[in-house]
């Protein structure tokens, strides 16, 4: 049976506030285990017995479950940008950061800073908000002390730790910054009067139409069909879904088989847009 071992007392004062925690392999960021990532945790007798399994370990961070983001700090050195001077200038053009927890990292000497992340929208790769900045949220991790640096062998430090400033706010405008891009909307292009009443009624009058036993086939295969002009940007679905339930009443076909029919076939048509149209 394995046997505990002590926790370090920095670490086991990151499990008391929430953190969730695995380990690295001493002088690496290779977690010691396949999963660790996803089974990172708080709980202090999990930690204890990985601390009996690998005494020499290093120590990560796993931001989602932990509330947390992390804003990386490259220093010159070991890094080819600037985090610092990168910052200090975002500083200066948008306002002072609020008191937070702080690694001194075993790199470059740069820092990690920690912020409580409340659901914001952030965007997580390198270089964000700007080149030596390097933004950590989600199912992103890492290194806390007690741990050392892979390439530097440097150790990783509290400049201020958490259990002395808790992590504020992420402040507005650094939000702001990292906010992923909205998605790009595709410009509707609706099919002349002509051409989009042609379309529909030949739809309604195949529904009606149709041979005994196969109108909810047609209807099917109808809105399959509007669906993908749907999906051009060149009708609207509303106008579909009432013009195809409309012929589906005329027809007697059940108002929920109707519903659930017109859909399934509107939602396959979206997926593949008519093209050229």
């Amino acid at each position: 049976m394995l046997h505990t071992r002590p926790i370090p007392p920095d670490l086991y004062r990151v499990a008391l506030l929430g953190w969730h925690v695995h380990p690295v392999r001493a002088g690496s960021r290779a977690a010691c285990f396949r999963g660790a990532a996803a089974q990172a945790t708080c709980d202090l007798d999990t930690i204890a017995q990985w601390c009996a399994r690998w005494p020499d370990c290093g120590w990560r961070v796993v931001c989602g479950p932990s509330g947390l983001f992390a804003l990386d700090v490259d220093r010159p050195g070991t890094h080819a940008a600037d985090g610092v001077a990168a910052l200090a200038a975002l500083v200066r053009r948008h306002g002072a950061l609020p008191p937070r927890p702080m690694t001194r990292t075993g790199g470059s000497g740069g820092a990690v800073l920690f912020f409580a992340h409340c659901g914001e929208a952030l965007r997580g790769h390198a270089g964000h908000p700007a080149p030596g900045l390097d933004p950590h949220r989600g199912r992103q991790a890492v290194t806390i002390p007690p741990g050392t640096h892979p390439a530097t062998g440097g150790a990783y430090t509290w400049r201020v730790p958490p259990w002395v400033v808790p992590p504020p706010p992420i402040p507005r405008w650094l939000a702001a910054l990292l906010a992923p891009p909205p998605p790009v909307q595709q410009p509707v292009r609706h099919m002349d009067g002509e051409r989009m009443q042609g379309t529909l009624m030949r739809a309604l009058h195949a529904v009606c139409d149709a041979p005994a036993g196969m109108a909810n086939t047609t209807l099917n295969a109808r809105a399959y069909a509007l669906g993908r002009w749907c999906g051009a940007g060149l009708l609207d679905r509303a106008t579909a879904h009432d013009t195809l339930l409309h012929a589906a009443r005329l027809r007697h076909i059940p108002l929920a088989e109707a519903r659930a029919t017109i859909r399934s076939g509107l939602d396959a048509g979206l997926r593949r847009p008519r093209h050229g149209a």
